[in-house]
């Protein structure tokens, strides 16, 4: 019983993790500028920084509101239409994150409950142990090919095939390149590392396990 509400509380926090995480990056004026600098991007649009940074204020609007008004100035009907999918993530993942909080907050209380703060947390660190170890793999793997896990992501994910972009037609793939989000996705792991190995500290708490509870 211990572990299975250990585990749950760890998964869901490591999700809730990623959703913050995920919801900050793709929301982080600054990003965006200094991607559009380092890749390049105003030569590769023939816009201005300036108006290249009111395009991805409206992005980062749209994911926010899912209101497609914000990009129908600047983008093509397949562009705004990926986004319509885009979105449907986004609030996928907001209303899971919310799920996660609530299971979260719910198994660490019982743990709690049942066997002492510190004996919960614990079981809670050793949990989250094993997800770094997971975390690790996956980052490893992702980072040696991020193409190819990029490209699995969209076939996984998107049930059509909006996000084929043609860089001749459409100005979204020449603003956000595979650059642009695989920098995105090192900021992501970053935070949720971070996260993971706060929780993971929880395994080496000292205290006795017959603590009062």
């Amino acid at each position: 019983m211990r572990w299975i509400l250990a585990t749950l509380v760890a998964v869901s926090f490591t999700f809730l993790l990623f959703g913050t995480a995920t919801d900050s990056v793709s929301g982080n004026k600054a990003y965006y500028h200094r991607q559009m600098i380092e890749n390049k991007i105003p030569a590769e649009t023939g816009k201005s920084l300036k108006e290249l940074d009111r395009i991805s204020t409206a992005l980062r609007v749209y994911l926010k509101q899912g209101d497609p008004r914000v990009l129908t100035p600047h983008f093509n009907e397949n562009e705004v239409d990926h986004m319509a999918d885009v979105y449907a993530l986004f609030h996928l993942m907001r209303r899971l994150c919310v799920a996660a909080t609530v299971v979260a907050t719910t198994g660490f209380f019982a743990l709690a409950k049942k066997f002492g703060v510190k004996e919960g947390l614990r079981s809670i660190g050793r949990a989250a142990l094993a997800l770094v170890a997971t975390f690790l793999i996956l980052g490893g793997g992702i980072a040696m090919n991020f193409t190819e896990a990029w490209y699995t992501f969209h076939t996984l994910f998107f049930s059509n095939k909006l996000w084929l972009m043609d860089p001749a037609t459409d100005l979204m793939i020449k603003m956000l390149p595979e650059a642009f989000f695989f920098g995105m996705v090192k900021q992501i792991g970053l935070i949720m590392a971070v996260g993971l190995l706060i929780v993971a500290s929880f395994a080496f708490l000292k205290g006795s396990k017959h603590e009062i509870k």
